[in-house]
């Protein structure tokens, strides 16, 4: 039986007699089993402590440790009582741990933001390096998971900033929704606190250990730290609007890296040896601090896997930089010289012209100006060129047609995706004409041309096998089905880039192929 099947088998039997509560119940099984803490929000009555209760079967030989805290609760009722007789007979201050937090699998802290400044200090330890100081000595402590919970979040004032950052996994908890569930809860019998497992369907400690060796070596494709940097990059657009001023999302550095391993060890537990686009959906549990940022993260990372998903595997930045070289270089061979211009420029050409009347878009390249260059290749509205530009803000290389049009005055104008713009230029520019390139250089631009396509076709063979492997996708352990629709979103995004870029490559070559040979200029 694989890992997958088994944890598969494990998480149907913890849900026996818990109703709705599958996703809370994969994720904390997945949290523990990559070492990190759960902090669950909602309403008393919801199951919360359920959860813990029914995650301590998941282990052999597990037992459990949960306390109500209050403004009143000590470091004894918590680690346990100090040990009277070491201290009289051996003047060491030690705790008697046993059947308290320091000895059980799986703990369950409710309310836990009420407890006091002692216990929160020994709490930061013990979350984040599974390690108690007792006495003299720092003992290991041989907890999976940590589940805490509370109907409110930490307040910033009350200084619990650090010990809420521990808690890698936030999740709401509601109350039952579907009626016959519910009507199923409230009626059956209350078995869901008996252990319904079998011994040979629990962890043992052994392949606990094994697994985190394990989950440690899985693969972080290129892909994936392009999705986790998209994603950071929407949290500070975030972060810098006004209304957001007083309501920033801060992941740490630590919490990045734990993010990390929690993917790694979705993709060990669904019995893969890399991360993938479905176990970045899970970022999205790890990276709210309020509840008005639940929505906003889940949003941040359906984004960045719609549009950065397969981007950096399918290498577009590469390409799009070498047709904007190509580009260039070819309206550099074809313009004019100064012989060919009459009358000629009284004054040295600027490589850029501004260009007026084109609505202003994050997309729109051209908001600003157009390369003389580019301007000088195009003829009138009966061709269309494909320009590319690297984003002045974002670096990102994009995709614009082009057409000129021709005007009486000083100004020329153009058709920029179908707006009619207009172009500043001096009077000599409507003289200015393309030069046909020489038999060898359009043979050797033609080969050129043939070498793009040939990659584009490529790159649709690719993005076939990656949608072929999105089709056939077994089901996520940890993520719900639905979210795959992002992953296709992303994967027809694509498509139509490489048609974008087809249709691009095909107009630089119309570009050096409709020049004619008598084509001068003239008065």
């Amino acid at each position: 039986m694989s890992v997958k099947q088994r944890i598969a088998a494990l998480l149907e039997r913890l849900n026996d007699g818990v109703y709705e509560k599958q996703q809370e119940m994969a994720l904390s099984l997945l949290s523990s089993l990559a070492g990190e803490s759960v902090f669950l929000l909602g309403p008393p009555g919801v199951a919360k402590s359920l959860i813990a209760r029914r995650l301590k079967f998941a282990y052999s030989g597990g037992s459990s440790f949960e306390y109500l805290m209050s403004r009143f609760s000590t470091p004894d009722e918590i680690f346990g009582p100090v040990s009277i007789s070491r201290l009289k007979n051996n003047d060491t201050y030690e705790r008697l741990t046993e059947n308290y937090l320091p000895s059980a699998t799986v703990v369950f802290l409710d309310e836990i933001w009420k407890a006091g400044p002692s216990i929160q200090n020994a709490l930061l330890t013990v979350l984040n390096e599974r390690l108690y100081r007792n006495g003299g000595q720092e003992i290991y402590i041989p907890m999976k998971a940590l589940i805490s919970a509370s109907n409110e979040l930490p307040e910033k004032e009350h200084g619990l900033q650090a010990l809420w950052d521990r808690f890698l996994v936030r999740l709401y908890v509601a109350g039952i929704r579907d009626r016959s569930r519910f009507n199923a809860m409230i009626s059956g019998a209350a078995g869901c606190y008996e252990d319904t497992l079998k011994d040979e369907e629990k962890i043992t400690a052994d392949e606990y250990r094994r697994w985190s060796r394990a989950i440690a070596g899985i693969g972080i494709p290129e892909n994936i730290f392009d999705v986790i940097d998209a994603v950071r990059n929407y949290i500070e657009q975030y972060n810098q609007e006004k209304e957001n001023a007083r309501n920033q999302i801060y992941i740490s550095d630590r919490r990045w890296r734990k993010i990390v391993r929690l993917l790694r060890t979705s993709a060990f537990l669904n019995d893969r040896k890399e991360v993938d686009l479905m176990d970045c959906f899970l970022i999205r549990h790890c990276i709210w601090n309020q509840t008005r940022h639940i929505k906003a993260a889940a949003a941040f990372v359906r984004e960045a896997v719609e549009s950065r998903g397969y981007t950096v595997l399918l290498r577009f930045g590469e390409i799009k930089q070498e047709l904007a070289d190509f580009q260039k270089e070819i309206a550099e061979a074809t313009r004019a010289g100064a012989a060919d211009i009459c009358p000629p420029p009284a004054a040295a050409e600027e490589d850029y012209r501004e260009v007026v009347g084109y609505p202003n878009s994050h997309n729109a390249l051209f908001s600003h100006r157009i390369r003389s260059s580019d301007f000088f290749s195009l003829n009138d509205t009966d061709r269309i060129m494909s320009l590319f530009y690297r984003h002045t803000a974002s670096g990102q290389i994009m995709h614009t047609e082009a057409a000129r049009m021709r005007k009486g005055g000083g100004d020329s104008g153009l058709l920029i995706n179908g707006r009619e713009c207009s172009v500043k230029t001096s009077p000599a520019d409507a003289f200015r004409k393309n030069r046909k390139p020489l038999p060898l250089v359009e043979e050797a631009w033609d080969k050129r041309i043939h070498q793009f396509l040939g990659h584009t076709q490529r790159m649709r063979e690719q993005l076939e096998n990656l949608r072929t492997k999105e089709a056939v996708h077994p089901e996520h352990l940890f993520v719900p089905r639905e979210a795959a629709g992002s992953v296709e979103t992303h994967l027809d995004m694509l498509q139509k880039e490489i048609e974008k870029l087809e249709i691009g490559i095909r107009g630089i070559r119309n570009s050096y192929k409709k020049i004619r040979e008598d084509e001068r200029p003239s008065r």
